[in-house]
């Protein structure tokens, strides 16, 4: 038998157009030997292994199409049924086969699933077709003969009779050589030898077969292994690594604004922070920019905000972005802490680094003096009077509330506020100085008493 390819590009099984000139010959019925050197093709009657048979034991048309239709391209029923055709899945969830059965190319799934040899051989003598005609019912007694002479013969005589036929064949005959499981190199070598191409194969293991591995004894240690080291202590650290997530801001925030010039452009920062006071969001505006360099600054802003509400920390930023040069640059003027920086962005970081990082090295005393000419002598601003705690607390945040507790405590001049400090009644603010003998807020003007004649002398 061969494989053909029929117009519709199907795969079948054909007999070979020198089996079918010789049982013409014969005189022999070319419809009933196809029937039985070819079989059925399928498995819809096969005795012993049926479709409802198969179904029984828990296969489905699924895996029964595709067994059949691997039928033209084996020459053992159980091939089919291979976990590669039928599918592993089914083979474990539905069979029950283990990860080693599956591992095991010699798996028979059909002996797994319950069926017997003698029904395997059945279902395949139907499906796949017979080896030989000398048992077929439909040959006459004496082609019968005929065929069980041929199968008597042997192999050689069998091979002699391809070698004749072989230069009127379109492709060379292959010689089939089952060899017994025990064959040795030389049996395998003579049954080479020939002018045909030939197919050994070796017979099937016996079913008791099992081989001796001799046992490999320890090699002794002539002498003593040093008794191993002890563990020294070690400290394993692990990055644990987690996902980052976005700290929201609380809906009513505080923080501060900032105006500032660099150079004489005017720069607004407009900070929100969390309710620990960490910096959270940052704006940034500037005062007769361009458009697109004022777009390009809000954008920024919000690109730095969004990177401190994933938790890229502050000083990051920080480091990453004073020091730049670009214009406008200059003397900072509306600002205490910061006096000259090389650009907007060098200024906007050096300010948030000073009010949240406390990074005073980051803050310059001194303008920047491009000139050399200097501004002469400014007017005496006093530095330490006493601040309102209104200054640095949002009314319109706290909503007009603000706790006797919350106080600001400033450095004591002498002679300008009592040495015992009160807060006063009205705005909760230390800024009560004696004029006359009379303690009056600088803050709200309320009137907080009169001194005792003891504390005014």
């Amino acid at each position: 038998m061969t494989l053909a390819q029929t117009a519709d590009g199907e795969t079948v099984r054909v007999v070979s157009d020198a089996v079918l000139r010789g049982l013409t010959v014969l005189g022999a019925d070319l419809g009933a030997a196809r029937a039985v050197l070819l079989g059925a093709g399928d498995l819809a009657e096969a005795p012993g292994i049926d479709h409802k048979a198969l179904a029984a034991r828990g296969f489905t048309d699924h895996e029964i199409a595709a067994a059949e239709a691997a039928l033209p391209f084996v020459t053992r029923l159980p091939d089919a049924f291979v976990p590669a055709v039928v599918g592993e899945g089914f083979v474990r969830d539905v069979l029950g086969a283990t990860a080693e059965q599956l591992d095991d190319p010699r798996l028979d799934v059909l002996a797994l699933a319950g069926f017997g040899e003698d029904e395997v051989a059945l279902a395949a003598a139907y499906s796949l077709g017979a080896e030989t005609l000398a048992g077929a019912g439909f040959l006459t007694d004496a082609q019968r003969r005929i065929f069980r002479a041929a199968a008597d013969l042997g192999a050689a005589p069998v091979q002699a009779m391809r070698s004749a036929v072989q230069p009127v064949l379109a492709a060379a005959p292959v010689v089939e050589a089952v060899l017994p499981w025990t064959a040795t190199l030389d049996e395998v070598q003579s049954a080479l030898a020939g002018p045909l191409p030939v197919r050994v194969r070796r017979a099937a293991p016996p079913a008791d077969l099992a081989l001796e591995i001799p046992s490999v004894a320890e090699p002794r240690v002539a002498r003593e292994l040093p008794p191993p080291p002890q563990a020294e202590e070690r400290i394993v650290e692990r990055v644990v690594e987690r996902e980052r997530v976005r700290r929201k801001l609380p809906d009513r925030r505080k923080g501060y604004i900032q105006k500032a010039a660099v150079g004489g452009h005017k720069v607004y920062i407009h900070t929100g922070e969390y309710d620990d006071g960490e910096l959270g969001e940052i704006f940034i505006d500037m005062h007769k920019e361009g458009a697109a360099f004022r777009s390009l600054m809000n954008n920024f802003a919000i690109a730095i905000s969004i990177g401190l509400q994933y938790g890229v920390p502050l000083d990051e930023f920080v480091d990453a972005f004073v020091f730049t040069r670009f214009e406008p640059a200059g003397p900072v003027t509306g600002n205490d802490t910061v006096k000259s920086a090389t650009s907007i962005l060098d200024y906007i970081f050096r300010e948030l680094g000073v009010s949240y990082l406390g990074r005073n090295d980051l803050a310059s005393d001194d303008e920047l003096n491009a000139d050399g000419l200097g501004h002469g002598k400014a007017d005496a601003v006093p530095t330490d009077e006493p601040q309102p705690a209104s200054r640095f607390i949002s009314r319109g945040f706290s909503r007009g509330a603000a706790p006797d507790n919350l106080v600001f405590l400033p450095s004591a001049r002498g002679g300008g506020v009592r040495d015992t400090a009160e807060v006063c009644a009205a705005c909760g603010d230390i800024a009560v100085v004696r004029k006359g003998q009379a303690m009056i807020c600088e803050t709200c003007g309320a009137r907080a008493g009169r001194l005792s004649e003891d504390h005014a002398t």
